[in-house]
């Protein structure tokens, strides 16, 4: 008796009307977001968070039904709601104009979008711009520095992934390694909206970061988390941060970039650590590194040929060593495994952003092959639109394809990424150089050599613009400071007695006679021999460069020194040469 009165009180009060209705209401509201939130780029979780807060909502339309009579003339309390003896006039609420059913409903929805837009809400200050801090290293032993710095390099680059945020490079951070300026004036000078720190302990098989996320202005303190796990689990760690600092500052986040972040690898400890070691050595550009390098990436990809990363790593560990004539091998041989190495990566993981940047860097500088080079660069950024290096090699593409303004463009983008790298800086320079405008490329090459003195190739650009700008003493001095770091000699007084003795004609000689005692230096002669009006010797020099495969080619065209050769018909059998390049 209990139980069928019950039941009719359930019918009499409407309650499982109302439990119909919610039910069609949520279908059709579940069925409009599932077009909804991907069409406005909201986070894959919004459509989950949804589905929970419609579950919690049904118990809630139950009790307002329960609470309410509902009648198809309005809204009634129920008589258990009522004082004993209130007449019936007053028992009876405001009619509502629509059936009951329906605006318990409507409430149940309103609450259901305004907590979902309480989640989803666009953060007051929007985070769209990081730099990621070196980590701490918290072993004590300076002889883990190459693993704190692989996993900071890594997480840079999980971060630098998504497209919808802008990541500092890792070479322009790693001056605040030991810095006593504020987290306020760190990011400022980056232009970021927000830094974050961490820190990295190893203790056995296990590893532990700590991680927080800072605003630079105001310095705020937004969030903080710890992840730990196996050593085998050390790379994967760094995506699982990147996937929480995503979510934290909200960012919308494409199924592709959701998918890679949602991977979870374990890689043998043993490849991990050759891995980072080989990395750490590359990421130093100095020849004797680079040639270091070489054997430990070798090591990871023969222990684990699925290994795609190091795949990408080892290709440019062989392109660079080779454009820098790191390696004990053949000009053609290196370039030739780099390319080999980067069309392994992107067999084993097409969509891997570093290995298509250096399969077309091994294309552009080992075949002169511009298309695939320009085409893969390009495809790298598209998955990838971070990497500062891509941006760069881009530039270079686009300056061998005389497109001069557009690779200005790249090489700005560069810059902006790494802004503390002398070398984007001197590569802006020398555009702005190669465009004629001085000025502007004086200012950017004295911005490379305030971060590096010793930035040859900047004195190199200062000397040709002050030189067209009359400035001659300053031009004599750059010309100077760049023979003597290239050659790591002293040739100060032999050069300013040759510009005593013959004028910028004579430093000029003296420069060229320098460079030939330098093996693969015959480009840089054929400049000075350009500059002279020395049309024969000039063509000498520059077949010579062709035949030897020597770097700066790419510039040829649109290097302004050699417009003197441009009517000349041995000028259309260089180019025939160069090919696209």
């Amino acid at each position: 008796m209990r139980v069928r009165g019950f039941l009719a009180e359930l019918k009499r009060r409407r309650v499982t009307r109302v439990a119909v209705v919610y039910a069609v209401v949520t279908f059709a509201v579940l069925q409009a977001a599932d077009i909804i939130i991907p069409a406005l780029r909201l986070p894959e979780w919004t459509l989950t968070l949804l589905v929970v807060v419609t579950l919690l909502g049904f118990p809630i339309s139950l009790v307002l039904a329960w609470a309410y009579d509902l009648t198809p003339e309005g809204v009634k309390r129920t008589a258990a709601a009522e004082p004993e003896g209130v007449p019936e006039h007053r028992a009876r609420l405001p009619r509502r104009g629509a059936p009951a059913a329906t605006a318990v409903m409507l409430a149940a929805v309103l609450i259901v979008a305004g907590s979902v837009w309480w989640v989803v809400r666009p953060a007051p200050s929007e985070i769209r711009a990081l730099a990621v801090l070196p980590l701490a290293n918290l072993m004590g032993d300076p002889g883990q520095a190459y693993f704190v710095d692989g996993l900071h390099d890594v997480l840079i680059g999980e971060l630098a992934g998504i497209s919808e945020l802008t990541v500092i490079s890792r070479t322009s951070v790693m001056r605040y390694r030991d810095t006593h300026r504020s987290l306020g004036e760190i990011a400022a000078e980056l232009g970021v909206d927000a830094l974050i720190e961490g820190s990295v302990f190893r203790a056995g098989d296990t590893v532990r970061i700590n991680v927080q996320l800072i605003r630079g202005a105001p310095e705020e303190h937004l969030w903080q988390d710890r992840y730990e796990g196996r050593l085998s689990e050390a790379l994967g760690l760094q995506t699982r941060v990147a996937e929480a600092i995503a979510r934290e500052i909200r960012l919308a986040v494409s199924p592709r970039e959701a998918e890679r972040l949602a991977r979870r690898t374990e890689i043998d400890p043993a490849v991990q650590e050759a891995y980072l070691r080989g990395r750490a050595l590359w990421r130093t550009r100095s020849p004797q590194a680079m040639r270091r390098a070489v054997p430990y990436l070798e090591e990871a990809v023969a222990t684990d040929p699925t290994f795609a990363v190091a795949w990408s790593a080892l290709a440019d560990a062989y392109t660079m060593g080779t454009t820098y004539n790191a390696l004990d091998l053949p000009v053609d041989e290196g370039y030739r495994r780099g390319e080999a190495s980067a069309v392994r990566a992107l067999e084993l993981d097409p969509d891997l952003a570093e290995a298509h940047a250096a399969l077309g860097g091994a294309r552009l500088w080992g075949a002169w092959d511009v298309d695939t080079g320009e085409r893969e660069l390009r495809r790298a950024l598209e998955l990838n639109p971070n990497l500062a290096q891509a941006h760069n090699w881009l530039g270079d593409a686009l300056i061998a394809r005389v497109r001069p303004e557009e690779a200005l463009e790249s090489f700005r983008r560069a810059r902006d990424l790494d802004p503390f790298s002398p070398l984007m800086h001197r590569d802006f320079a020398r555009t702005l150089m190669y465009l004629g405008r001085c000025e502007d490329a004086v200012s950017a090459a004295r911005t490379a050599l305030e971060l590096d003195p010793n930035h040859s190739l900047a004195y190199s650009i200062l000397q040709r613009c002050y030189r067209a700008a009359g400035r001659l003493e300053e031009a004599v001095e750059a010309s100077v400071r760049w023979i003597e770091i290239w050659r790591g000699t002293d040739s100060g007084d032999e050069l300013r007695a040759a510009y005593a003795a013959a004028g910028w004609e004579g430093l000029v000689e003296a420069q060229i006679a320098l460079f030939l005692t330098v093996p693969d230096s015959h480009y840089w002669a054929a400049k000075g021999y350009a500059q002279l009006g020395r049309t024969d010797e000039a063509f000498d020099a520059l077949f010579a460069a062709i035949e030897a495969r020597v770097g700066g080619l790419h510039e040829l065209k649109v290097d302004p020194v050699f417009a003197v050769l441009h009517s000349d018909p041995r000028w259309d059998e260089v180019l025939r040469q160069l090919g696209p390049f």
